[in-house]
Parts: structure tokens; C-alpha cells; sequence
């Protein structure tokens, strides 16, 4: 790994830029002006004439690998940290989606979804969600297609400088000419990310500096604002890297008007001494990091996820796939040897093994419809059996209870909600703490009862101590509420 050569690539709406490291050594490095209207807002709009002119790139600076890790702009891509309940790891992708879908102002048909867990408080689950438009990921990946290059991980730019950052609480400002970006990163983990296009008329310093001055007083208040509990301090610095790297008195300028120490980005990556400009491959070298996050290099530990999208993402060869593969060949030859024994049999053979199987279909015809009508009266049994231990349940339950508002609030609350489809196997309440045990068909109906119950407020803490499968019976669980003060 020390000495392992990686490839990036990187392709904004005005260049394609290309750096091969290996291990912590920047090696190759080359850009590619494009002409406008090729790329567009992170799109790929002419794949043939993009593809073209990244061939011509790995052809000049002689690179003959095909795997690389791909970057591509955050513009209407979204990131952001969500907390959930804590729950099982089976449960986990249903709800990230199901929060996805509740906060996210796109339909999630239209977006590829990526996610980790990071870091929680107690009694919670925290993911690091990143969605990526799927026009925008699909051009970009058929581009690589038609271009002979096969990525293997790939990740939105605002998240590659972030991780280039050695500290893990910072600000950090790329400028490039079409685009900016501004992120709050915080314990590692990337807060508000904001990847805002420049308008065509903005070509100087005297209108951009204006713009991204005022847009990053507008961010850091928005993230002060949410977090009063942990608001970033002047202490905090303002790491910059793109155009304005090189502007030193604009950089002073900028600090003297936010009050936050600006500076340029450190390079993570061992550079030559002369000929690369390090600020305008620092996104290149952030993609390098996600193979090598060493703590020493990289400052971004809490995420660390491959964006790209599953249906791209390359099929691992496995022994068993090979043993496999022999083994079809194997049967494939078989089954030629026996058609050919086949077809040299007798017609009257071959009418006696029509009238078998004809036969063989009406019995087993015969039995699967024994068998339906043996499953429905035994489900009917069953049925009959848990509505009468239910109803027992309850019973016991609401005998129990000897006047506690709280107890009877907490045992209300649960009961009210509960769907047709969840039964109840047993209900016991011990020092302000309701235990639930019963069975739900699915994942989804018992992550809609616990969402319901957590936002009726009666709780003041609801944790899944257990859930099991029980194969043709549905999910097996045990829930523990505590009733509010």
C-alpha cells in the first residue's frame, strides 16, 4: 500500500484534470481546458468530445491504467449528517430512505443514494447521507466508458477537500472559474456543504470576492444558528485553495472582514518542487486520500463512503465464481451428451415420458392444493390462538395497573396506535419503564409503530432490546419504553 500508484480524475464545466500518485508522492499530473457548453453544471452534455479529450490526457502523460477514482461537482448534488432511532442494522437502509425521502426536495427516482453510519448520541444512529442527481452520474460514467477508463470509486468534490484538510474543524473555500464551494466541516464530519456556480459576467475579484464573502457570512451564521450549543469561534480557520490560494491580499482581506483566520490549503501530498500548482489539483489529492486516510495525512476520519453509484460499480472475481464458471462448462458438455442420447431414443419412450409427466403435473397439482388448504386452516388456528392470548394480554395488562397516570398514559399511547397487522404477546411495566413483546409481519410495519410512538411525546426514550425473523411468521420483537416524566 506504501508504494500503491493511484489515478484520479477530476471534470468540472471548464477542465479535466488528471494526477497519478504513488503512495504519498504526486508523480503525473495534467489538465485540459474544455470548451464551453461540453460540460454544463457538472453534466456531461457531449460525452464523445469529453471522452476524446481525456484519452488525449492519459495518452500525453503516458498513463496506461484503466482503474481510477472519479470526481465530479457538487452542484445539485446534497450531503448532509441525519439522525434516526436506534434500531438494528437490518432496519437501517429502510429508514435512511425513508428519511431521504422526507427530506429531500427531489424524488428519490431521480437521485443515487450513498450513506454510512458515523458517530451518534446515545440511544441514536447518525448517517452521513450523499445523493447525487442521476443524469448528472450517469453522463459522467458513460463518459468514462467510451473513454476506455474504468472507475472504481468515486466522490463530489466538496467532500475531497475536505478531506485534504488536516484539522478536523474547519472552513474551507475552493474558487474556480465557474463555480464555488464553501464547507463547514466539524469533528470530521462535513455540516453545511454549498457548491454555488458564478455568474458568466463574474470575471474579476472585484465582483466574486463580494459574492463568496457574503455567501460564507450567510453559512456560517445558518450553522451557528442550528448548533447554539457548539458555534464556530474566530479561532476556527478558513482554509482556501483554487484561484484564490495564490491571492494573498485577498485572503487578508477576507479575514479581516469574516474574523477567521484565512490561509491556503497545506498540500497533503509530497509535490515536486517546481512545475505543479498544488492548489489546482488539492480536489485530486483528496481523491487519492480515500485509498491512503492516514490520520497524519488527512483530517476527514468520519466519512469516508464511495458515491458511486451500485449498478457502476465494479463485480469483484472471486474463486467461487471461477470454480463456477468451470463448473458450467462442465455441464454444458454434459447436457450436449445427454441431448444427443435423448434424441436417439424410441418415439414409444418418448410418448410414455409425455403421459408421465402429464400425470406427474395432475398429482402435484393435487397436493399443492392439499397443502393451500392445510396452511389456510392452520393459519386460521393461529389466528384464532393469538387474538385469544391478545385479548389475555390485555387483560392481564389493564389488571396490572393501579392508578399511575403515567403507566396508564404510556400503556394508552401504545395501545392506541398499535396496527391491525402487530400482535402482542406480553405487556409488563416495572419503575416508569413499558415492555412491548409481540410479532409484526415486517420491517416496515414495525418501523411505522415505533416512528408513531416516538413522536407522540409520551416517551421519554424508546429502544428495540430485540428482533428476530421467524421464517413464515413474521418479525419476533421486543420494545422498551420509558414513560416521560
Amino acid at each position: 500500500m506504501a508504494n500503491k500508484k493511484i489515478t484520479t480524475l477530476y471534470i468540472d464545466d471548464t477542465s479535466i484534470r488528471l494526477l497519478v500518485t504513488s503512495g504519498q508522492q504526486v508523480k503525473k499530473w495534467a489538465d485540459s481546458p474544455l470548451e464551453t457548453g461540453l460540460v454544463k453544471n457538472g453534466v456531461v452534455l457531449k460525452e464523445e468530445e469529453v471522452a476524446a479529450k481525456v484519452k488525449q490526457l492519459f495518452k500525453i502523460l503516458k498513463v496506461r491504467t484503466k482503474k481510477i477514482i472519479l470526481g465530479i461537482s457538487g452542484l445539485h448534488c446534497l450531503s448532509r449528517p441525519i439522525t434516526l432511532p436506534q434500531l438494528p442494522d437490518e432496519m437501517l437502509d429502510e429508514a435512511v430512505r425513508r428519511e431521504a425521502k422526507r427530506a429531500l426536495p427531489v424524488p428519490l427516482e431521480q437521485l443515487y443514494l450513498s450513506w454510512q453510519t458515523i458517530p451518534a448520541p446515545p440511544g441514536k444512529t447518525q448517517v452521513f447521507l450523499v445523493a447525487i442527481p442521476c443524469n448528472t452520474a450517469d453522463a459522467m460514467l458513460r463518459t468514462m466508458l467510451q473513454a476506455g477508463l474504468k472507475p472504481y470509486l468515486m466522490d463530489l468534490k466538496p467532500l475531497s477537500l475536505a478531506r485534504a484538510v488536516r484539522e478536523t474543524t474547519a472552513i474551507i473555500i475552493d474558487v474556480q472559474p465557474s463555480e464555488y464551494d464553501i464547507v463547514i466541516m466539524v469533528d470530521g464530519i462535513c455540516q453545511p456543504v454549498r457548491t454555488v456556480p458564478l455568474p458568466r459576467e463574474t470575471t474579476n475579484w472585484t465582483k466574486k470576492l463580494p459574492l463568496i464573502r457574503n455567501d460564507l457570512s450567510r453559512t456560517i451564521e445558518f450553522y451557528n444558528s442550528n448548533n447554539p450549543e457548539r458555534t464556530l469561534s474566530p479561532a476556527v480557520p478558513v482554509f482556501v485553495s483554487g484561484e484564490l490560494a495564490n491571492e494573498s491580499k485577498l485572503c487578508q482581506s477576507l479575514s479581516d472582514e469574516i474574523g477567521h483566520h484565512v490561509l491556503p490549503i497545506t498540500p497533503p501530498l509530497l509535490c515536486p518542487g517546481a512545475g505543479l500548482e498544488p492548489h489546482k489539483y488539492m480536489v485530486n489529492m483528496g481523491l487519492t486520500l480515500k485509498e491512503i486516510p492516514l490520520v497524519e495525512v488527512s483530517g476527514l476520519t468520519a466519512t469516508n463512503l464511495n458515491t458511486m453509484p451500485a449498478p457502476y460499480r465494479p463485480k469483484p472475481i472471486s474463486i467461487t465464481n471461477i470454480i463456477a464458471v468451470t463448473g458450467i462448462t462442465v455441464a454444458v458438455g454434459l447436457l450436449i451428451f445427454l441431448v444427443m442420447l435423448i434424441q436417439s431414443a424410441s418415439a414409444d419412450v418418448t410418448s410414455i415420458r409425455g403421459q408421465l409427466y402429464t400425470t406427474d403435473q395432475l398429482l402435484q397439482r393435487k397436493l399443492a392444493q392439499r397443502q393451500e388448504l392445510t396452511a389456510q386452516i392452520a393459519k386460521l388456528e393461529q389466528n384464532i390462538t393469538e387474538s385469544e392470548a391478545s385479548g389475555n394480554t390485555y387483560i392481564a395488562a389493564a389488571g396490572s395497573i393501579e392508578g399511575g397516570n403515567d403507566r396508564l398514559n404510556g400503556l394508552e399511547v401504545a395501545v392506541k396506535y398499535l396496527p391491525d397487522t402487530v400482535n402482542l404477546t406480553g405487556i409488563s411495566y416495572i419503575d416508569g419503564t413499558l415492555t412491548l413483546t409481540g410479532t409484526v409481519p415486517d420491517e416496515e410495519e414495525a418501523l411505522s409503530y415505533l416512528e408513531t410512538l416516538e413522536t407522540s411525546g409520551k416517551f421519554a426514550e424508546i429502544t428495540i432490546t430485540s428482533m428476530r425473523m421467524i421464517e413464515g411468521e413474521g418479525i419476533d420483537f421486543t420494545l422498551v419504553l420509558r414513560v416521560g416524566e
